[in-house]
């Protein structure tokens, strides 16, 4: 399970990348195409990363309703109030709170599985680590962690709560952390590879026609 996610998401991310900068590779367009292409361009040119996916998002300007961010399990639906707001921030706020809840949520069963204790978690936007554990047993994350595949994202849980036990990285520091997650060397790989994806700003644009299915 573990493999097949850290697999598909490269693929996915690598597919992504390859588009922007060798279009050309993916052969040339029909008119047709190209006409269907423009008239998608507004639905299809946003990209949301979230659990290692890359996800459509679709902008919409509903002035009768507060901004905010719906995900249907496949696209992100964003609001705006009006046109100054911004559908980048509206996601990051999103991404924030998913990640406050959902690696709270997991780290507490990963520390149970292990069997340690920690005392708090906190979120942060940090830009040189994705996580980090104190002598006092307080766990930081990088909120960005929510974007990789779930695997990844459990191993860093896993990374952070083993040093609960040995504050190193030691030969039995790393066994101890293959007792619980097999694959972290692929995992790690991920990390090295896609990590520009996962830094990245969410930069998303709204234009009219978002609004075509309000």
């Amino acid at each position: 399970m573990a493999d097949t996610q850290s697999v598909i998401s490269d693929v996915k991310l690598f597919l992504e990348k390859l588009k922007k900068e060798m279009p050309e590779i993916f052969g040339p367009q029909t008119q047709t195409d190209s006409k269907n292409a423009a008239e998608q361009s507004a639905a299809v040119q946003n990209r949301v990363l979230y659990n290692g996916d890359l996800h459509e998002a679709r902008i919409y300007l509903t002035p009768d309703q507060e901004p905010g961010v719906a995900f249907d399990g496949t696209v992100f639906h964003i609001y705006l109030q009006t046109k100054n707001d911004n559908p980048g921030t509206l996601v990051t706020d999103w991404l924030r709170q998913k990640a406050d809840e959902v690696l709270k949520m997991r780290t507490k069963e990963w520390a149970e599985k292990i069997g340690v204790e920690y005392n708090h978690i906190v979120l942060k936007d940090q830009k040189t680590l994705w996580a980090s554990c104190s002598g006092k047993k307080n766990i930081n994350y990088s909120y960005r962690i929510i974007k990789m595949p779930p695997a990844v994202q459990d191993y860093l849980m896993v990374h952070e709560l083993c040093h609960l036990i040995h504050m190193n990285h030691s030969a039995e520091y790393w066994q101890l952390v293959a007792q619980f997650c097999p694959d972290y060397k692929l995992h790690r790989r991920w990390l090295n590879e896609h990590k520009d994806a996962v830094f990245a700003d969410e930069t998303l644009k709204y234009t009219p026609q978002d609004t075509a299915d309000c």
